[in-house]
């Protein structure tokens, strides 16, 4: 869901949001970078002259930014144009179709530095069977799922290959660019002194609201804060790999699966992702299951690097009698009513929020306090996360539609220790085009859905029971 949120302000653009300090504290302090990744897979052999073009098209579009501290304390951190980019990785060596997620996988984890740059990476590789694929990799500090797709639609639309396809931004050298290291514009002291005064009245502004808000009913479902916390082992500090599934379905039967039941594609993708945790073991059927599901608040034109909220609905997993339907998510009519609530209450600003309220202030605190609170950190139960139909041009960032397009989410430096900490269950993204529907799933729980195998056999099962065929990459 998307709500209207134009700015009309570009200086507004130039500051960081609490969600890109978010990421790029996650870096700094706890040495964990997350990416967004998109992988085509195409039809039609590789041309490296047409990865070139899209190449040069995102090096003149919105990605070309790095972070500049404040130079005062309180001030945020700003946004610099960046002239450093990664060259494309043209790769001559034919990938096995059955090897393309393991190809995805070694593109994902592309060294990016959004203080220093590159911000992003662009990969390429034929394929056995006379296709190609193709990877895109952009730092979540720099760009959110919108961010991420709007400016790989300018880059195809300035590389030719859809050229009324722009994503929806205007020509990064008009009035809305970012300024150049040694520009006065919207980045010397007089600047930092107004926007960290801002800051100190949005925190205390945001403390008054917290106190008069009140407490936050609590939350009567499963969720991995409830789980206890781990206790130290030998592996901690080994390298985590979490498994992930990719999956393709008819679009027209998830669409016609979900109305049939009383729910909307979303309904069934929360559903779907709900009913994976409980043929998995990772939660119980009979309680209510929390889940959480992002929700872009990009407007046209719009280039903040990251403009995303999300709300959290409690999902009814009541037992029916019937042994064929244990683990059913019997009621989408319930997920779509609940799921609609919850965005209306974030647009209207009349959902009670704990983390709100305090964002300004969390922004203003040191490292060394953000990774003592970071200690305690939990990852969703449940993350469902729409990425609705992509655009046309997205689709087709060669000139040819993908035949299949993954896009997920990576987290870099990921150890085993950390990932127990977090107690999460499952990440999950959905999109479609040209009428294929394609899930990925990432296993977050270590001993339920820790390998491969667990995580599809999970989906099979849920898959087989709606009545959609599958498609494993």
């Amino acid at each position: 869901m998307t709500s209207p949120a134009t700015l009309t302000d570009p200086a507004a653009t130039n500051r960081l949001t609490y969600d890109d300090d978010l990421f790029l504290r996650t870096r700094r302090v706890l040495g964990v970078s997350v990416v967004n990744q998109t992988v085509w897979r195409l039809p039609v052999p590789l041309e490296p002259r047409a990865v070139r073009a899209l190449h040069r098209g995102l090096t003149e579009g919105p990605l070309q930014r790095v972070v500049r501290p404040g130079r005062l304390p309180g001030a945020r951190a700003r946004w610099s144009a960046s002239a450093v980019s990664l060259d494309p990785a043209i790769e001559s060596t034919p990938v096995r179709d059955d090897a393309v997620l393991a190809w995805a996988d070694r593109q994902a984890q592309a060294h990016l530095d959004p203080e220093q740059g590159p911000t992003w990476a662009l990969a390429a590789a034929p394929t056995v069977s006379g296709g190609s694929v193709l990877s895109f990799v952009t730092s979540h500090v720099v760009a959110d799922g919108g961010m991420h797709v709007g400016a790989l639609q300018a880059a195809v639309a300035a590389a030719g290959f859809r050229a009324d396809d722009t994503g929806g931004f205007t020509s990064p050298s008009g009035p809305r660019r970012l300024p150049r290291d040694g520009e006065r514009i919207r980045t010397g002291l007089v600047a930092d002194l107004r926007d960290a005064t801002g800051q100190a009245r949005a925190a205390v502004g945001g403390l008054r609201r917290a106190v008069r808000q009140g407490p936050v009913p609590p939350v009567l479902a499963q969720q991995s804060s409830d789980r206890p916390r781990p206790e130290p082992r030998a592996d901690d500090t080994q390298p985590a790999h979490p498994p992930v599934v990719v999956v393709d379905t008819d679009a027209a039967t998830w669409h016609r699966t979900a109305h049939a039941a009383g729910g909307t594609a979303n309904s069934l993708l929360i559903a779907v992702c709900t009913e994976i945790l409980l043929a998995a073991g990772a939660a119980t059927a009979g309680m209510p299951v929390r889940v959480s599901v992002p929700v872009s608040l990009r407007g046209k034109d719009d280039l903040r690097s990251n403009a995303t909220s999300g709300v959290s609905i409690t999902v009814d997993t009541t037992v029916t009698p019937a042994p064929e339907r244990a683990g059913v998510v019997a009621d989408m009519a319930q997920i779509r009513a609940s799921a609609s609530a919850e965005f209306r209450a974030l647009t209207s600003g009349t959902r009670v929020d704990t983390l709100g309220p305090l964002k300004p202030l969390m922004q203003m605190v040191p490292d060394a306090v953000a990774k003592r609170a970071a200690r305690d950190a939990t990852a969703p139960l449940c993350l469902a996360s729409n990425l609705g139909r992509l655009p046309a041009g997205f689709a087709a960032p060669l000139g040819t539609p993908a035949t299949s397009v993954l896009m997920r989410g990576v987290t870099q430096g990921l150890t085993r220790g950390r990932l127990r900490q977090m107690r999460g269950g499952l990440d999950s993204w959905w999109s479609e085009h040209d009428g294929v529907a394609t899930l990925v799933v990432l296993g977050l729980d270590i001993e339920r859905l820790g390998e491969p195998g667990q995580v599809r056999a999970a989906v099979e099962t849920v898959y087989a029971r709606h009545g959609l065929p599958v498609r494993f990459w």
